[in-house]
This record gives structure tokens, C-alpha cells and sequence, in this order.
């Protein structure tokens, strides 16, 4: 008791103290760094997401077929189509002219006719490769961009890579600052307790001495002189019997100590 309550009455008089500084650990640098890294890439994002809604919306309207919304689509019809514009006036019409200045049925009807059906055969050509170009660049496009709008997330993703390593590296030095802040804080709060605790350790001890524990005391009535003495003393008789020998002591102790006040008195 008197190494254990110097640590009581110090622990009873004064209030533990609270740790007077921060105990979160603050944003590390390359946190913040990384954090503006990702709204910097918000704006490329956003970008990225309005052009896929334009196409989108561009590839599900009908200006797509529309050689003059489209211009890839109208240069690839020209292209097409030129060679064979090119055979009529070049070729066909110029020999149809010739034969008929040759046969001497120049601007008459034989002549009119030839002329009239190399056009329509001209023009019908021009027409199916016209369609079969169109559908063609059509389904050329439409694969290309769909592969791009699939892609869109993942390039998002890939323009927020550099920021997700930063800010990673950030977590790291943010944690171990943290078990710093905690170690520091824990370090504090057992020099606080510590005097108390070691009392508390004391105190425990004394339970595991031999006598050690709790006494129950109380009174009877005095109705024949020395029997509360008795009764007494055989509680101190059968406490001390225990500590020299459990068992068989206590029961010698108490009969001793109930007999000692008729002897004594």
C-alpha cells in the first residue's frame, strides 16, 4: 500500500492531460499534387465525352447518308463515279458521233438513240457504285468509330494514370505520418497514466499475498462475555492459519483463536 498510493493520490489530483496537437494527419504534397493532376484532366475528359456524343448522334441521324454533310462520303462517290463519267464523254459519245458522220446518220435518230442508252448505262453505273461506295465508307466508318466510343472510358482512364500514381505515393506518406501522429499520441497518453497503472499493477499484487484478500467484519451480540472476542479472534486465528499452511492451518488457527479470550481472560 505505501509504494502503490503516492501514484493514486498523484493520479486522483491531477487530471490527465489531453494531447494538445493534431492528431490527423495533414494532405501530403503529392496528395494535392495528384488532386490537381485530376481536375486538370477533367476538362481533355469532358472533351472526350462531348465529341463521343456528337458522333454518336451524327452516326444514328440520317445526314450520314447525306453526301453533302458528309465530305468523306462525297469525295469517295466522286472518285468512284469519275471514271465512268470520264468513259462516256471521253469514249462512248465521241464514237457513237464519229459512226454516225461516217454513215452519214449525223443528228439523226439512230444516232440519238445510241447516244441516249450510253447515257442511261453511264448513269445507272454511276448510280449502283454511288450505293455500294456509300454503304461501304458507311460500314468503314461506322466499325472505326465504334471501336473509338468502346475505347472512350478506357482513354478517360488513361489521361487520370498520372494522377492516380501521384496521389498513391501521397497515401503512402500520408499513412506513415498517421502511425507517426498515433505512436506520438499514445507515447503521451501512457506517460499520463503510467503512475496509475503502476499502482494499479501494485494493488493487484496484493491480492496473490498469502492473506491477502477481503475481510468481512461485523458484531454480535456480547449475550456471554468473550464470545464476540471468540469469534473474533478465530477469524484472525483461521487468516493467519492459512498464510503458514492452507488447508489444515486454517482450521488449527481458528480453534486456537476462538480459544485464546477463555484463556486469556
Amino acid at each position: 500500500m505505501d509504494l502503490a498510493m503516492p501514484g493514486v493520490q498523484q493520479f486522483a489530483a491531477n487530471v490527465p492531460q489531453r494531447y494538445q496537437g493534431s492528431t490527423v494527419a495533414p494532405f501530403d504534397p503529392s496528395q494535392t499534387t495528384g488532386q490537381m493532376m485530376a481536375l486538370g484532366a477533367a476538362s481533355p475528359q469532358q472533351q472526350l465525352a462531348d465529341n463521343a456524343v456528337s458522333t454518336s448522334n451524327f452516326y444514328t441521324s440520317g445526314d450520314i447518308w447525306n453526301p453533302s454533310s458528309n465530305a468523306n462520303l462525297t469525295g469517295a462517290i466522286n472518285a468512284a463515279t469519275r471514271p465512268i463519267t470520264q468513259q462516256l464523254t471521253q469514249s462512248t459519245l465521241p464514237a457513237i458521233r464519229q459512226d454516225a458522220i461516217s454513215t452519214g446518220n449525223f443528228g439523226g435518230s439512230r444516232q440519238g438513240i445510241a447516244e441516249g442508252l450510253a447515257s442511261q448505262a453511264a448513269s445507272q453505273a454511276t448510280g449502283d457504285t454511288a450505293s455500294k461506295v456509300a454503304e461501304a465508307e458507311y460500314q468503314a466508318n461506322l466499325d472505326a468509330q465504334i471501336k473509338a466510343l468502346g475505347l472512350t472510358p478506357q482513354t478517360q482512364q488513361a489521361q487520370l494514370a498520372p494522377a492516380t500514381t501521384t496521389s498513391g505515393v501521397g497515401d503512402v506518406r500520408q499513412g506513415q505520418t498517421q502511425a507517426q501522429i498515433n505512436q506520438t499520441v499514445g507515447n503521451f497518453n501512457y506517460d499520463q497514466y503510467a503512475p496509475f497503472l503502476q499502482s494499479q499493477e501494485i494493488l493487484s499484487l496484493l491480492q496473490g499475498l498469502p492473506g491477502g484478500g477481503t475481510v468481512t467484519t461485523g458484531s454480535v451480540p456480547n449475550s456471554s462475555p468473550g464470545v464476540g472476542q471468540a469469534l473474533g479472534s478465530a477469524a484472525t486465528g483461521a487468516t493467519l492459519g492459512s498464510a503458514i499452511m492452507p488447508g489444515i492451518g486454517t482450521a488449527a488457527g481458528a480453534g486456537i483463536g476462538a480459544l485464546l479470550p477463555f484463556i486469556l481472560h
